[in-house]
């Protein structure tokens, strides 16, 4: 290959990072941005119904919100790729671009665990929301059945949700600590101080697989402070 033709390729990943990254911030809210000041209504609404299943205006945030996550990871994974790739190809800009495919990394891994569990990521709302008597006595009574018991099913289908979005967290923050770790060796070998950049971001990956799989094993005291805003 020519060093023309490697420029240009070099500069249409470029393009095609910078397009996507546009496309990253605005293409998903034209798809329907999910109210916060809804949330907490359904919540109480689903919460007094009793059972497992979304009443109707819970569910349509519910897919909203999964519908806005979803397009992030269609937009995201592509151009990750890219990053990739034209730090492959652009030796004197790889840190940036090296930078800026980490910053993508942990987009993505955000926007999967939220179209994995979509309510889950609703649920941070609920400390934010205005002071309203209704909420508060149900946040009372999710407390009391969180830490006493029996739960109900609504309580239920919460609390998987809220593992299952630190399980996800917990697998794709692992295998970016993997690919950090094992890029820091390669790049040990060549040159050995560069070798230090990808291992910083390593630990700190690690740090965060330890304290999601801690909230797994453990999940209702932190889903508890989650509600209050912790």
């Amino acid at each position: 290959m020519t060093t023309s033709t490697a420029r240009r390729h070099a500069a249409g990943l470029l393009t095609m990072a910078v397009v996507l990254s546009v496309a990253f911030f605005l293409v998903p809210p034209l798809l329907g941005a999910v109210r916060a000041d809804a949330v907490p209504r359904a919540f109480v609404d689903d919460w007094s119904s009793g059972g497992p299943d979304f009443p109707p205006a819970l569910q349509q945030l519910v897919d909203e919100q999964f519908r806005l996550h979803l397009a992030r990871v269609v937009i995201a994974l592509p151009l990750l790729a890219a990053l990739v790739a034209a730090a492959h190809r652009l030796p004197r800009l790889r840190l940036p671009i090296g930078a800026a495919a980490l910053a993508v990394a942990v987009l993505l891994i955000a926007d999967v665990q939220g179209a994995v569990s979509p309510f889950g990521t609703l649920l941070p709302a609920l400390a934010s929301a205005p002071a309203d008597d209704h909420l508060a006595a149900v946040l009372a009574q999710v407390r009391d059945q969180a830490e006493h018991g029996p739960t109900s099913p609504a309580l239920d289908v919460m609390l998987d949700e809220y593992v299952r979005w630190h399980v996800v967290k917990a697998a794709l923050v692992g295998l970016l600590a993997a690919a950090l770790a094992g890029l820091s060796v390669v790049t040990w070998r060549r040159r050995r101080w560069l070798g230090l950049l990808p291992a910083v971001p390593a630990l700190a990956a690690l740090v965060v697989l330890a304290a999601n799989l801690s909230t797994v094993a453990n999940p209702v005291a932190p889903f508890l402070l989650l509600l209050q805003g912790g």
